[in-house]
């Protein structure tokens, strides 16, 4: 019978950010956290896709909870930003990165990372995901429920 590895021999549940010369590792956030990004991150896919949800008063953070959000994700690294007295675009540029990494996965959070927040740098990867979709649903129902479908076949039958 085969045996899994020990999860701590490969599993690294941390994320390093370096900011001004130093490395500040973020530890794995609490499952609460963990699912409170997911609920986010999917209340504002919704919320940018036009569709209402039970989610979707989730997806606008007023100031108060958007800092919550940012110690919630950063952990003991917020206070120790603070203390560095990094700016804010710093502390929120590291707050969504970590966001990122938590509601889905490291690569996005580099993604966002190496970018340096710039929305520009990531549309390539938005278009595309874009045009993915609009060619999923440009191939219709294979339910037979197209109404040009249906309207070809009642045309055949005699009643």
């Amino acid at each position: 019978m085969a045996k899994l590895k020990a999860l701590d021999e490969f599993f690294d549940d941390t994320l390093t950010l370096p900011v001004g010369g130093k490395d500040y590792t973020v530890p794995a956030p609490t499952a609460e956290t963990g699912l409170l990004c997911q609920r986010l991150m999917q209340a504002g896919v919704a919320a940018a896709s036009g569709k209402e949800t039970d989610l979707t008063d989730l997806a606008d953070l007023d100031d108060d909870q958007e800092t919550d959000l940012y110690k919630r994700c950063l952990g003991p690294v917020y206070d120790q930003l603070l203390a560095a007295k990094v700016s804010w675009p710093v502390l929120k540029h590291c707050g969504v990165t970590t966001f990122l990494w938590i509601a889905v996965d490291v690569d996005a959070a580099m993604k966002f990372w190496n970018s340096g927040g710039d929305p520009e740098a990531l549309a390539p990867n938005r278009a595309a995901s874009e045009a993915a979709a609009s060619s999923t649903r440009s191939r219709g129902s294979g339910s037979g429920t197209n109404p040009s479908r249906q309207a070809q076949r009642s045309r055949g039958k005699t009643s």
